[in-house]
Formats: C-alpha cells, structure tokens, sequence
C-alpha cells in the first residue's frame, strides 16, 4: 500500500466517526435536578430548572438539599 492510499482509509474512517457517532446539539437544553433534603434516593427529583441558580433557590427555600446536571 502506499502512503497516499493509507492517508485516505484514515481519513475516511475519521470522517465516518463523525457521522455515525452523533453528538449533542450546541443548543440542546440543558436541566438542572434538585435533590431535596431527606428525599428517597429513589425518589423522583424536580428536574425542572433551567439554570443550577434557579435549582440552587429553590432548595434553599425548601431547606436543603443539592442539585445536579442531568445527563441525557
């Protein structure tokens, strides 16, 4: 094989990651969960915050708690 022929298996490869292993939008929304004090941790979260500052008052108001990064 030569070099050239070597170069474009990988960058055919390259490429085909790219398309075939879909990333997330830049966009995509992005959810903060609350996690109050004394819940179950089975229990089901409010995961209705835009904003961790938002999730963050909210707990605070309810008494304590934490809050996280849903990952989707």
């Amino acid at each position: 094989m030569t070099r050239s022929t070597i170069a474009l298996g990988a960058m055919m490869l390259l490429t085909m990651s790219f398309v075939l292993y879909p990333r997330d939008s830049a966009d995509a929304a992005t959810v903060f969960c609350a996690q109050l004090r004394g819940a179950k941790a089975a229990g089901q979260p409010d995961c209705s915050f835009s904003t961790l500052d938002a999730c963050r008052e909210r707990v605070k108001h309810r008494g304590g708690g934490h809050c996280y990064k849903l990952n989707r």
